[in-house]
């Protein structure tokens, strides 16, 4: 009986140690001269990018939004930011975060015929400029010169002047473009906020030869990149195909130092060219090249549809598949969101079609029409898992088409978008250059998506966003901001009806129309 009224006992008062988790984290973080804030809930780690006028040892914080309960004693009216700042976040726990600063400088140092740029050496303050070997550098005309951050003065310079017999130590007022003895090492003297910093520069020769140094083929263009040795008066990039005789002469040509860049236009795509560089009567090596093909891949005018079951695909049966839907984890339920539309197409014509995508509550959620080119793998708990990217090498500038869209108030939101409620859909087209080792798995139930603005392996991306109905269809093109020169592996291209679609927030009806899709090459 003892043993019972102590087990009552021990289910009757709660365990007062049996604290509910509350994660800590930092919502939004807003500094004075951030350039750019980045948190990372995952890792708790906040990434800061500091303008060059920043003071990073006395960032003053001007709003930090924590989490509901959250206390922190690390984030105060101002931080020191000049190295990593652990935060600890309380609410029944501890949470550590770690905010970390950067700042770039942009230094740079310009010289009339410089050979290549200058390249610094922060921890010494040493600049080296490079010259090529045909430049005396007793007189080196300097441009422009940048060694501190924005905003800072260089105010003088130091060294040793010839006058063919005697060697003087000299300092002369700095004011650009100016012209100077640079035989032996000189010193430059920056003002910045009430402080004197020295840099010593020194200028080197080099041995130049008149060469080719790069060509990046296009499919009508190509831009090759050469230096030359001479004073540049006769300068000049010259190419032909593979098989001509006859040299043609680049018109579109800047030269900058040494360095020469020619824009070739009006190429034919898929064909063998060679170029060089003239300096004078003397000729580079030439350099071969050959132009890309400007790829279509296969349906780009979703006229290619079949019927399986209740699940209308586009392309055709037994044909080469490029695109697909997420829809067809409901199309059995509630039809396909994704069909064919005959009767209102942007080009017409015999076996003319458009692609239609709806949005629509689909069983238990909130589904917006989607297309895109890779794979509908299979069911994924409360949504689906897709393969996004189609195998692709092509280097295009832009993706045009026609599109339209019937934009309806948004009737559902995840928590995170509940302010959306009652506002305008949107609809979007998106398009992206990626080298992803393979294909990224998008699964909607596990909110795994890809990251446009920070996945290092976009190479290219563009996007195009429908806010209101549009009076039939409009024609739009979308640039393509390459933000590497590697060659892509995939390509991605998605039209959704609602664009917050992965978070089953849209407006049911809301209806996009996207037709005669065409990759545009330069």
């Amino acid at each position: 009986m003892a043993l019972c009224v102590l087990l009552a006992a021990g289910c009757v008062f709660p365990n007062d140690l049996d604290y509910p988790r509350v994660v800590g984290n930092i919502v939004s973080l807003e500094l004075e001269g951030a350039r750019e804030v980045r948190i990372d809930a995952s890792s708790r780690q906040v990434s800061i990018v500091l303008e060059e006028w920043a003071d990073i040892k006395h960032v003053t914080v001007k709003a930090c939004t924590l989490s509901e309960g959250a206390t922190c004693e690390e984030i105060g009216e101002w931080m020191d930011l000049s190295a990593p700042v652990k935060a600890v976040l309380h609410t029944y726990q501890d949470y550590e975060w770690t905010l970390y600063a950067t700042q770039p400088i942009e230094r740079y140092v310009r010289c009339t015929g410089q050979a290549k740029d200058a390249q610094f050496n922060l921890e010494t303050r040493s600049v080296y400029v490079y010259l090529p070997d045909t430049r005396s550098l007793s007189s080196v005309t300097f441009e422009a010169m940048k060694l501190e951050p924005e905003g800072s003065v260089i105010v003088s310079t130091t060294g040793y002047e010839s006058d063919l017999q005697h060697l003087t130590l000299t300092t002369r007022a700095v004011s650009f473009p100016m012209t100077l003895d640079c035989v032996t090492e000189r010193s430059f003297f920056v003002e910045w906020k009430d402080q004197v910093t020295e840099w010593h520069l020194k200028a080197l020769q080099l041995k130049v030869n008149t060469a080719v140094s790069e060509v990046e083929p296009h499919c009508y263009s190509a831009r090759v990149r050469g230096v030359f040795a001479s004073d540049g008066a006769a300068v000049a990039v010259e190419y032909k195909k593979a098989d001509d005789t006859a040299w043609l002469s680049a018109t579109d040509v800047t030269v900058a130092g040494v360095g020469i860049t020619a824009r070739l236009t009006g190429l034919t795509p898929g064909t063998a060219y060679e170029c060089r560089v003239r300096d004078g009567e003397e000729v580079s090596a030439s350099m071969p090249f050959e132009t890309a093909e400007a790829v279509q891949p296969d349906n780009l005018n979703f006229d290619s549809w079949h019927l399986s079951g209740k699940v209308w695909n586009p392309w055709n049966e037994g044909g080469v598949q490029v695109w697909d839907s997420a829809n067809k984890a409901t199309a059995s339920f509630t039809g396909s969101a994704t069909t064919p539309d005959e009767g209102f197409v942007a080009v017409a014509g015999a076996g003319k079609k458009a692609c239609r995508l709806e949005s629509s509550f689909a069983v238990v959620k909130f589904a917006a029409g989607s297309v895109f080119t890779g794979q509908f793998v299979k069911l994924q708990g409360m949504g689906a898992e897709l393969a996004w990217g189609l195998p692709f090498t092509g280097r295009p500038v832009s993706l045009k088409g026609y599109a339209a869209y019937k934009s309806m108030p948004v009737t559902d939101t995840d928590a995170a978008h509940a302010s959306l409620m009652g506002q305008p859909d949107t609809g979007h087209v998106l398009v992206a250059l990626t080298d992803w080792p393979e294909q990224f798995h998008v699964i909607s139930s596990t909110a795994t998506y890809v990251d446009f603005d920070n996945d290092s392996a976009i190479i290219a991306y563009g996007r195009y966003a429908l806010s209101e109905t549009t009076d039939g269809y409009v024609p739009f093109e979308i640039p393509l901001e390459y933000r590497s020169d590697r060659t892509p592996r995939y390509l991605v291209i998605v039209a959704s009806s609602s664009a917050l679609g992965d978070y089953f927030t849209g407006g049911r009806g809301s209806t996009l129309w996207v037709d005669e899709l065409e990759l545009v090459y330069d």
